[in-house]
C-alpha cells in the first residue's frame, strides 16, 4: 500500500521559484498540489486594509511516497536559482521566506483604486490576481460589495499594466 498523504515540499513567495519547481516536478512526472497562502503575521491589527498587510506566498505539496524524488527536484531548482544569482553579480541571495518586504508604495490611498481590471464569481481568483499585481509592485483592492461579483480595482495610472498582467494570467 502506498502512502497517499500530502507532504509540504516548499513554501515561499518567489513566483519564479514557484513556477520553476512546478516545471521540474512535471518533468519528473511527480503529481503535486499547489495553493496560494498568506502569512497572517502581516499586521491584522493595523489600520491598513488586510490585503495590503498579508504577505502572499505559495505552497507546493506532494504525496509522501514521492517526497524524496520531489526534494531532489527542489534541490535542483534552488541550485539553478543560486547559480543565476551568482552569475548576475548579486552579492546576497534572494530571501524567499514569506517575511520578505513587499515592493508596494506605502503612500497610496486605497480609495484611489477606482479602475476595475477584473471581475468574476470566484473571489479566490480575485485574491490570486491581487497577489500577482502585488508581486509586480501594483497596489489593488477588492471592494467589499456583498451580493455582487468580485471585483479587482487599481489606481487609474496602473490600469493598463494591471490589465496586461491579468490578461496573461487569465488568458482573456
Amino acid at each position: 500500500m502506498t502512502d497517499d498523504s500530502l507532504a509540504l515540499l516548499w513554501r515561499g513567495c518567489d513566483p519564479a521559484k514557484f513556477t520553476a519547481l512546478q516545471a521540474a516536478l512535471r518533468d519528473e512526472e511527480i503529481r503535486f498540489w499547489h495553493t496560494q497562502v498568506y502569512d497572517p503575521a502581516g499586521g491584522f491589527l493595523s489600520s491598513r486594509p488586510y490585503y495590503l498587510e498579508a504577505v502572499p506566498g505559495f505552497e507546493i505539496r506532494v504525496r509522501a511516497s514521492d517526497f524524496e524524488r520531489a526534494s531532489s527536484a527542489l534541490t535542483w531548482v534552488e541550485s539553478k536559482a543560486k547559480d543565476a544569482e551568482i552569475s548576475s553579480g548579486s552579492s546576497a541571495l534572494h530571501d524567499d521566506s514569506l517575511d520578505s518586504k513587499l515592493s508596494l508604495p506605502y503612500d497610496w490611498d486605497p480609495q484611489e483604486a477606482t479602475s476595475e481590471v477584473w471581475s468574476g464569481e470566484e473571489e479566490s481568483m480575485g485574491e490570486y490576481l491581487a497577489s500577482a499585481l502585488r508581486e509586480n509592485g501594483l497596489p489593488s483592492r477588492i471592494p467589499d460589495e456583498p451580493g455582487h461579483r468580485a471585483r479587482l480595482c487599481v489606481r487609474p495610472g496602473d490600469a493598463r499594466r494591471a490589465r496586461e498582467i491579468v490578461r496573461q494570467i487569465t488568458g482573456e
